[in-house]
C-alpha cells in the first residue's frame, strides 16, 4: 500500500479461482512508456488496437484464415477496452 491516502499500491482479483496482483506502479509505467509515442487520452489505445487487427486483416497471407486469428484479434480489442479503462477520467 502507498503512504498517500486515496492512492491503492495494487491489489488482488480473483477471477476463475485464481488470484492476481494488479499493481498501480506497473500500470503508470506503461502509461508513461506509451504516451512517449502516442496519445494515451480519449479512445486512442482502442484506435491502436483496432489499426494493428485491421493491419494483420489487410496483410494476412493466404495460409492463415479469418478463423485461425480470431482469438488474437479478439484479445486486440479486449486490451483495447482495458487500456481506455485505465485513462478514463473520474468526470467521464
Amino acid at each position: 500500500m502507498s503512504s498517500e491516502p486515496g492512492i491503492l499500491k495494487s491489489m488482488n482479483i480473483e477471477v476463475a479461482g485464481y488470484t492476481y496482483t494488479v499493481n498501480s506502479s506497473d500500470i503508470a509505467d506503461f502509461l508513461t512508456a506509451c504516451e512517449a509515442f502516442m496519445a494515451i487520452r480519449g479512445n486512442e489505445f482502442e484506435i491502436m488496437t483496432q489499426t494493428i487487427t485491421d493491419t494483420i486483416i489487410d496483410n494476412c497471407s493466404d495460409k492463415l484464415t479469418l478463423e485461425s486469428l480470431r482469438p488474437q484479434l479478439k484479445f486486440l480489442r479486449e486490451v483495447g477496452y482495458l487500456l481506455n479503462g485505465f485513462v478514463s477520467n473520474m468526470g467521464e
